[in-house]
C-alpha cells in the first residue's frame, strides 16, 4: 500500500501547462476546502461553476467559463447525501462533455457504492452500474483512492488510477505517536488483517487481530447461501438428489489474537480529508485529519502534462 513519501512529492510539484480547468462538483465545505488546497498546489484558479438544487430537489449545473479543448478535472467528495452527490458529478461531467472539453477526469477520493461490488442474494452489483453511468456521462479518466476492492477498476472501460493514502497515515504514526516502536497494529476484524499486516511490515511492528466481531458484509445471511429459504420438503426432493445441508456459522466470543500486553494498540489512527467528518470531530476530539491534497494534485499535474504515473505507485505490491 505504501507508494511514495509525502516529503518527496513536495519537491516534485511543478506549475502545470495551460489548458487545465479545475472544478469542485458541489458546494459542501469539505469538497471546497480540498479543491482549494489542490488548486493552490497546482498554481491555478478554481473553475467557475454553479451547482444548486431546484425547489423540487433536481440538481442544476451551470458551467460559467469555456472548457472547449481543455482538460477538465472535477473534484467530488461524497457527502451524507450520496445520491445527490452522484447526480451532481454526472450532470457536471455531461455538461463538460457537451461543451466540447478535450478530456474529463473525475477526482473521487472515496468511490461511492464501492462496498456493493459483489452479488448478494437477488441484489445487484451497484458499483458496476455506477461505473457504467460515469463512463456514459462522458468521464474519460478516474482518480480515486483506496478502493474497497481493487477489482472495481475492471468495471470501467476508461483508465483508473487507484492511489493510496497509506504513506500519509504511516507518516502520521511515525511523527505523532510517541514511542510508536512499542506499538502493535490491530486489525478490527480478520477481513482487515491484510491491510493491518501491510502497515505492520512497513513500520516493523507486530500485529494483532480482533476475532469474533460481527461481519455483516460477509455474513452467510446475505451472500446468497440461504437463497431460496432453507425449507426442507422431503416430498419435493428426490431421495437420490438430496444435497447435504451446510452447517450454519456461529459467531465466537470476541477475542484478540496476538500480544498486545503493555503496548500501544493502533486501531484507527486518523481520517483523511477525502470525506466530510466535521460533526464527528466535534463529537470525538481524538479524531485527527490528514491532508492528502498533495498526492491528488501531483496525480492531476502528471495526467495533464502527459507524464508517467508510476512514481506514485512505487513499492506497491500485488497484494496491496
Amino acid at each position: 500500500m505504501f507508494c511514495v513519501a509525502p516529503a518527496e512529492l513536495e519537491t516534485k510539484m511543478n506549475i502545470t501547462k495551460g489548458g487545465l480547468v479545475l472544478f469542485s462538483a458541489n458546494s459542501n465545505s469539505s469538497c471546497m476546502e480540498l479543491s482549494k488546497k489542490i488548486a493552490e498546489r497546482l498554481g491555478v484558479e478554481m473553475g467557475k461553476v454553479q451547482v444548486y438544487q431546484e425547489p423540487n430537489r433536481e440538481t442544476r449545473v451551470q458551467i460559467q467559463e469555456s472548457v472547449r479543448g481543455k482538460d477538465v478535472f472535477i473534484i467530488q467528495t461524497v457527502s451524507k447525501d450520496v445520491n445527490t452527490t452522484i447526480m451532481e458529478l454526472l450532470i457536471m461531467v455531461y455538461a463538460c462533455k457537451t461543451s466540447c472539453a478535450k478530456s474529463i477526469i473525475g477526482v473521487i477520493p472515496y468511490f461511492p457504492y464501492s462496498k456493493q461490488c459483489k452479488m448478494r442474494k437477488r441484489g445487484s452489483i451497484v458499483s458496476k452500474l455506477l461505473a457504467s453511468m460515469m463512463c456514459k456521462a462522458g468521464l474519460t479518466h478516474l482518480i480515486t483512492m483506496d478502493l474497497h476492492q481493487k477489482e472495481i477498476q475492471g468495471f470501467f472501460n476508461i483508465p483508473v488510477d487507484n492511489l493510496r493514502a497509506s504513506p500519509f497515515l504511516l507518516q502520521y504514526i511515525q511523527e505523532e505517536i510517541p514511542d510508536y516502536r512499542n506499538a502493535v497494529i490491530v486489525a478490527k476484524s480478520p477481513a482487515s488483517a491484510k491491510r493491518a499486516q501491510s502497515f505492520a511490515e512497513r513500520l516493523r511492528l507486530g500485529i494483532a487481530v480482533i476475532h469474533g466481531e460481527a461481519q455483516d458484509a460477509e455474513s452467510d445471511l446475505v451472500d446468497g447461501r440461504h437463497s431460496p429459504p432453507m425449507v426442507r420438503s422431503v416430498a419435493a426432493i428426490h431421495p437420490s438428489l438430496e444435497i447435504p445441508m451446510l452447517i450454519p456459522k456461529e459467531k465466537p466470543p470476541i477475542t484478540v489474537v496476538g500480544d498486545v500486553g503493555g503496548r500501544i494498540a493502533i486501531i484507527v489512527v486518523v481520517v483523511t480529508n477525502t470525506v466530510p467528518h466535521e460533526i464527528q470531530k466535534l463529537q470525538c476530539p481524538k479524531i485527527k485529519t490528514v491532508d492528502i491534497s498533495m498526492i491528488l494534485s501531483e496525480a492531476i499535474r502528471r495526467i495533464h502534462n502527459g507524464e508517467s504515473m508510476s512514481y506514485l505507485f512505487r513499492n506497491i505490491g500485488l497484494d496491496d
